[in-house]
């Protein structure tokens, strides 16, 4: 497999890099750039790295990149943040999804992600992922345990029985994703989606700052993220939903052999708190909280409340 690009690319790097690299001096940060080379695919993924500590991957979920995990990194204590953008992401090179099987997702997943673990690690990890990169790291981690010490899973997964939103599923139709990916989105536009998120009351209280909502255009202006991510919705989905066979399921989730953590808002339009218990009960070692008036990307509401949990929950499952 080889790396893919849109007929009419967005690529502008440099402007990219820049409305990124503003999302971290807002928190006080300057991360690292790393490159890593996926066997077998021809690809190689970027990851921005900053701090000392307990290695940890973040995972990203779609359509975005990265970058949505600022807030939480600057949080965290003791933490050797591995920033991933997802391939087809922000500055990751993109894979064909175009003639997979789920099996073949399932096996590009873990090779990337195991390839980012071996080369920037060099030993076990522990994962953090939200949405798509929620439902990522679960089948990374069932398939590679032994690169695996942790997972965090920050918001509703795409797991099996995942609800998308009328609007994500349309845009599982090709000319409405087309429409989705000629769009050039603007602040009015990502104030919407905060609110369908549930973050409502973030942005009643003044957030996100501007660094982030400029970070966020800037995603679809000058990447190719939104086409990329727009083609995985139209093999993983159709506009009755997810198609179950290509989302993690109950056989993934009982091969977790590490413990886990699942924080949900309660606020999150991909599925209620009750349905994210039944599908953590599955998984070996698994504890669940619920976040209240929070939405799909819940540390956005309080980052530093979501550092001391999850900083806690590291601690007391490193001495069980």
């Amino acid at each position: 497999m080889t790396a893919v690009v849109p007929r009419v690319s967005r690529r502008d790097d440099a402007r990219y890099r820049e409305a990124e690299r503003e999302v971290w001096a807002h928190h006080g940060m300057t991360p690292v750039e790393r490159w890593v080379e996926v066997p077998g695919y021809g690809i190689r993924v970027r990851a921005l790295e900053h701090g000392e500590g307990r290695p940890v991957v973040f995972v990203h979920g779609n359509p975005t990149a990265g970058n949505v995990f600022v807030p939480l990194v600057a949080a965290l204590p003791g933490v050797r943040a591995i920033v991933v953008d997802r391939p087809g992401c922000g500055l990751s090179e993109a894979l064909d999804y175009s003639d997979m099987t789920p099996d073949d997702l399932r096996a590009a997943i873990t090779a990337y992600l195991s390839a980012v673990i071996e080369r920037l690690v060099g030993g076990p990890a522990h994962l953090l992922g939200n949405s798509a990169g929620g439902g990522t790291v679960l089948v990374a981690a069932a398939r590679r345990p032994d690169l695996v010490d942790s997972v965090v899973i920050e918001g509703v997964p795409a797991v099996r029985g995942m609800r998308l939103p009328r609007e994500l599923r349309m845009t599982a139709l090709t000319p409405v994703a087309r429409i989705v990916a000629a769009h050039k989105v603007n602040e009015a536009d990502l104030r919407r989606s905060f609110r369908a998120m549930g973050h409502g009351d973030l942005l009643d209280a003044g957030g996100p700052p501007a660094a982030e909502f400029a970070w966020r255009m800037a995603l679809s202006r000058y990447t190719d993220t939104y086409w990329h991510e727009l083609s995985l919705i139209r093999r993983t989905a159709t506009w009755r939903g997810l198609r179950p066979d290509w989302v993690a399921g109950k056989e993934t989730l009982e091969a977790l052999r590490m413990p886990s953590l699942w924080i949900v808002g309660d606020r999150d339009p991909f599925a209620r708190p009750e349905r994210v218990r039944a599908w953590a009960r599955h998984a070996r070692d698994s504890t669940v909280h619920v976040m209240q008036d929070s939405g799909h990307q819940p540390w956005l509401d309080d980052p530093a409340r979501h550092a001391r949990l999850i900083d806690g929950w590291w601690s007391s499952a490193a001495t069980a």
